[in-house]
């Protein structure tokens, strides 16, 4: 019995290092992510404001680009930002979230709207029924979420640049849907991409940096609406994200 216990006691003391190992893993690339993605625009941001306040931009046209870099590189941190920060709302639980009365529809197309001006080069075909959808959510959760499932698709997608967005509704339910046609997701990644700090092999190995947060928010926003985040993906031929979200009900 002793002998027994002793084995025991050493197997989940194993499992509880092995675990605390790789989550010290994770934190470690996720730090290490989110420094090259504040490093990579302030680079930038840091030469051209030496070069403006130096005077070495000389023709105006040249002034106006370095200008519209900025505020487009500065526009990038507080998206970054922002995501940290609701990160973090959405860890502390849903009794944080903001639930009101919203239409599903005029959300998707405004989020999609301001998406498209972030989107230089890129196709985003947008489709939403002709009435109303209305959903108790969170505006600044739920749209957050759809920003996030954009983002991706656009990072994904090297060589297709149009993405296609789908509000549909079945019964009581709401689904956005946001597909691409970019590298897409091995069946053995699908689950654990939606875990904090956890990013697929694919993307990886793709060379995109990212912070491992991005579908983590994704998925906690939809499950304090009540709803359920659906995948289906295909390696080299894209993949589709669905938010699926009760509607409101009327009295």
């Amino acid at each position: 019995m002793v002998g027994a216990l002793i084995l025991g006691s050493s197997y989940f003391t194993f499992r509880g290092i092995r675990r605390e190992l790789a989550i010290a893993r994770l934190q470690s690339e996720f730090v290490s992510s989110v420094s090259h993605e504040f490093r990579t625009p302030l680079t930038a941001m840091r030469q051209l404001s030496h070069m403006l306040l130096e005077g070495r931009v000389i023709s105006d046209d040249r002034r106006g680009q370095y200008y519209a870099v900025l505020a487009r590189e500065s526009e990038r941190l507080h998206r970054l930002v922002e995501k940290l920060l609701s990160f973090g709302r959405a860890e502390s639980g849903a009794g944080r979230y903001r639930f009101e009365p919203l239409d599903a529809a005029g959300l998707v197309r405004s989020v999609t709207t301001e998406f498209q001006g972030h989107a230089d080069g890129w196709s985003l075909e947008t489709t939403t029924p002709s009435t109303p959808c209305p959903v108790r959510a969170d505006r600044e959760m739920l749209s957050l979420a759809l920003w996030n499932l954009l983002d991706n698709a656009m990072k994904y997608s090297p060589d297709c640049r149009t993405i296609w967005i789908d509000l549909s509704v079945d019964g009581s339910r709401a689904s956005i849907a946001v597909r691409d046609r970019g590298i897409g997701i091995p069946r053995h990644d699908r689950q654990r991409i939606f875990r904090k700090f956890e990013r697929g092999a694919q993307a990886s190995e793709s060379g995109v940096q990212g912070t491992g947060i991005g579908l983590a928010i994704v998925h906690h926003v939809v499950h304090a609406h009540g709803g359920e985040m659906l995948l289906e993906s295909e390696v080299d031929r894209g993949s589709t994200f669905t938010m699926v979200i009760p509607m409101e009900t009327t009295a």
